[in-house]
This record gives structure tokens, C-alpha cells and sequence, in this order.
């Protein structure tokens, strides 16, 4: 019993001390930098109509482009945007596959166009 009080006191006493210099870390005052990007976002998260709107607008103001064979406007694995992507076409007289890859990270998807 007693090794079992020796060893827990010991490990709280470490888990807190590691903890309370994680959160002073964090409750650091934000840089000057930082302050705009803040200033910029919203109070509460967007509803889902309004992210559809943001982005519909996006796409029509050509903010945001999709990939014109496989639609994603960024990379599903790692985010890379796909104006990034590599394009290969393979095909014959009845059909044309387009093969999009990222080269960050090795993706792949195709199309038949």
C-alpha cells in the first residue's frame, strides 16, 4: 500500500507541474501580428447555409477554383490546393480518362471526360 501512495503522490505532483506550465504557456498575450487575423473572425461558428453561401460566392467570383477533372479544390489528404495537382490523359477513340495526383503526398484520382 505504501508503494502504491509512493508512487501516485509522486506522479501527481509531476502531472501537475507539467500541466500548470502548459496552460501559464498558453495564457500568453496574442502577438501583434496574430491581432488582425483574430479581429477577422466571426463571434460564433457559421451555420451550414452560410459556409454554402461563402462558398458558392467564392466559386463564382473565381475566388476558388475546382480542379476541372476531378472537382476538388484541394487536395482530401493533406490540403494542398489543386492548382497543384498534376494531370495525365490516357485513352483511345471512345474514351478519355484523366488521371489528377497531388505531388505533395501522393493522391490520385481520375475522371472520364
Amino acid at each position: 500500500m505504501t508503494q502504491l501512495v509512493m508512487g501516485i503522490l509522486p506522479g501527481g505532483l509531476i502531472t501537475w507541474f507539467f500541466t500548470h506550465l502548459y496552460y501559464r504557456k498558453a495564457c500568453t498575450s496574442v502577438p501583434d501580428w496574430a491581432k488582425p487575423i483574430l479581429e477577422k473572425l466571426p463571434d460564433e461558428p457559421p451555420s451550414r447555409e452560410r459556409l454554402l453561401k461563402l462558398f458558392q460566392d467564392a466559386l463564382e467570383s473565381g475566388d476558388v477554383k475546382p480542379d476541372p477533372a476531378v472537382g476538388c479544390v484541394a487536395c482530401p489528404q493533406c490540403g494542398a490546393p489543386s492548382t497543384d495537382f498534376l494531370h495525365e490523359a490516357y485513352g483511345d477513340d471512345c474514351r478519355t480518362i484523366v488521371v489528377a495526383s497531388c505531388p505533395h503526398c501522393g493522391w490520385t484520382d481520375h475522371a472520364e471526360v
